[in-house]
């Protein structure tokens, strides 16, 4: 959990940071927008190399390897003179480094649990809420008080000496399967797979524009800059509640029917955001994101360990991750050009609106089993 905190916490943080990094490379609100695009894909398509090697090494090697890939990102975008050079230090640095964390850890607690896992996992993955609602504010007010590139080094600093800890307390998790019983390769079961994998890509367009988006919409309607990057921290502290109350309740409930739940709710939130004119509003829609947001995450790997197995569940949990990758990097991206384009924030989740509705009905018609 504690690892998850950090990584997320830091790589969430780039809102607060969006603005004056921006301003310093002379980038516009798409070009500044796709330094957390080139992130995002790196670490969540990262996946399916780092859970491979956690299914084989196990998490403790990757996970010290991402620490120092992390620090060393952030380090070098503090001391970056132009976009292009953060392009590459931060997306190169902070995407493999959060990379190398996430898929191994979440594996591990797949095998560590059994007749608790959603459980485990939702306690595990709620460290994103967490390090979203420390390092939002944390940052706005470091950014103030230092400027942006001295909170990086700050930030580069204790990443490094966090996750390495981290790693050097995890455990290796035992095998519960042999791999001979790994994830069934059936045209039904791919299918099934491709069904899933394009539900993700989809949705995962309209997640992850508020992270970078929402923070600086509100400053342009009047919301105080301490205010407004509060919203992102009810995001994640929503996504806490998410997390752990859908994860308590998923065995009685159902996981795939929760998860397709999940979705349904996340396609329809961009209509809530649409329609508020003040922080009351926006306010609304942190909370309904973030507990739909919450309960998503914590189910993918629990959906797939019961569709597929436990024994390649760092591969299959890995290639998955890449949907969630393509997504989070095209949605901030795209959304920045057309409401740089538009001048208008309408236009763009309208076309989220739509996009996360396509990926709820592509949910919809996945046939899989469900666990009660």
């Amino acid at each position: 959990m504690v690892a998850v905190c950090v990584a997320y916490g830091l790589a969430y943080s780039y809102g607060q940071f969006f603005s004056p990094m921006a301003a310093s490379f002379g980038a516009g609100n798409g070009a500044g927008a796709a330094i957390f695009s080139i992130t995002s894909l790196l670490f969540f398509s990262l996946g399916a190399v780092s859970g491979p090697l956690a299914d084989r090494y196990g998490p403790r090697t990757v996970l010290a390897a991402g620490g120092g890939l992390l620090g060393l990102g952030l380090f070098l975008t503090a001391h970056a003179t132009a976009l292009w050079q953060a392009y590459l230090a931060y997306g190169l640095g902070t995407g493999l480094g959060v990379g190398c964390v996430y898929v191994p850890v979440m594996t591990a607690i797949g095998r560590w649990f059994d007749r608790q896992r959603a459980l485990a996992t939702g306690i595990v993955v709620s460290g994103v809420g967490v390090g979203t609602v420390v390092s939002s504010p944390l940052s706005a007010w470091m950014v103030d008080t230092f400027g942006w590139r001295r909170s990086y080094e700050y930030y580069a600093l204790g990443g490094v000496v966090l996750l390495l800890l981290c790693a050097a307390l995890v455990p290796r998790p035992p095998q519960h399967e042999p791999m001979a019983a790994a994830a069934p390769e059936t045209g039904r079961a791919r299918r099934g797979f491709g069904t899933l994998y394009l539900a993700a890509l989809l949705i995962n367009i309209v997640i992850y524009v508020p992270f970078v988006q929402l923070s600086q919409y509100a400053r342009h309607h009047g919301v105080s800059s301490v205010a407004a990057a509060s919203l992102v921290s009810v995001i994640g502290v929503s996504s806490i509640v998410g997390r752990l109350a859908l994860g308590a309740v998923a065995r009685r409930i159902g996981t795939l029917n929760l998860f397709k739940a999940c979705h349904v709710v996340i396609a329809a939130s961009p209509l809530l955001w649409l329609a508020s004119d003040g922080f009351g509003g926006l306010l609304a829609f942190a909370l309904v994101l973030g507990v739909s947001y919450g309960g998503y995450i914590a189910l993918i790997p629990v959906v797939l360990g019961d569709q597929y197995g436990l024994a390649r569940l760092g591969r299959i949990l890995g290639v998955l991750y890449t949907a969630v990758g393509i997504g989070s990097a095209v949605g901030p991206a795209a959304a920045g050009a057309l409401i740089q384009e538009t001048g208008s924030y309408a236009p763009a989740l309208i076309t989220l609106t739509v996009l996360g509705s396509l990926g709820a009905a592509t949910v919809m018609a996945y046939r899989g089993k469900d666990s009660s």
